[in-house]
């Protein structure tokens, strides 16, 4: 069997009792930290609280689930991955692999990015559109899903890349949306478009501002891990709650 066990967002503390336990009941135990991280702890703090060995495998260890199917054929298997079990398509993927190789496969869910997002925004997560994640790259297919999102007043989640230790910060998402909005001229992100910044969700101390991209630009998010969201048509509820986050 193996198990993708979301552990959630921040620290060892952010595990549900029921991914604590299911990881202490597998014979191998292995953790993935390039699709997020948990700035709170460290794979040392992780294994003292499930009382395990935990491995971390790189992006092509996971990405191949060789290791991980083989062992999982005849014994219990757990991967850990920030955030909810099955966010990324990677994760996905294992699923399906070990379908086709006849093993059996379990989802362990945590706290997710999309709905701590969500709540610390004061936005509802029904409104929201595609995520979109922001890559290091130059590529305009972020300012082609906020575009979509936009047309149908949805918000939208963007997700911020993290690369060989290098993670972005709002600000470098913003610049990067100014500058493809330079060239299309499309008038959908803007100086004066409404934008949140969220850092470090699920900490103790998130920070979380709301204002014009002119205005946030001036802001420090501090330490990653950091989300941007464009919000949509919003709800008065949600307006009120946009402008406690001004002050």
């Amino acid at each position: 069997m193996i198990k993708i066990i979301g552990i959630g967002l921040w620290d060892e503390k952010s595990m549900t009792l029921q991914a604590q336990e299911e990881a202490a009941d597998c014979d191998f135990l292995y953790a993935e930290f390039y699709t997020s991280k948990m700035f709170g702890s460290s794979l040392k703090k992780l294994e003292t609280k499930i009382g395990k060995d935990i491995q971390e495998l790189s992006r092509e260890e996971v990405e191949s689930g060789k290791e991980l199917l083989e062992k999982a054929k005849k014994q219990k298997v757990g991967l850990l991955v920030g955030g909810d079990a099955m966010t990324a398509t990677t994760h996905t993927q294992l699923i399906l692999d070990a379908e086709e190789a006849g093993v059996e496969s379990k989802i362990i869910h945590g706290v997710s990015i999309v709905s701590a997002a969500a709540g610390l925004s004061g936005l509802q997560v029904y409104k929201f559109g595609k995520t979109v994640s922001i890559p290091f790259e130059d590529v305009e297919s972020p300012y082609n899903i906020i575009e979509e999102n936009k047309s149908i007043g949805a918000h939208t989640l963007c997700l911020l890349d993290i690369q060989d230790g290098k993670f972005m910060t709002v600000n470098e998402a913003m610049k990067k949306l100014l500058k493809i909005e330079k060239v299309r001229e499309e008038k959908v992100f803007m100086k004066d478009t409404l934008v949140v910044g969220i850092a470090r969700a699920g900490s103790p101390k998130p920070v979380v501002k709301a204002g014009r991209v002119e205005e946030l630009l001036k802001k420090n998010f501090g330490e990653p891990l950091q989300v941007l969201i464009i919000p949509g048509k919003l709800h008065f509820a949600e307006e009120e709650a946009l402008e406690l986050l001004k002050k």
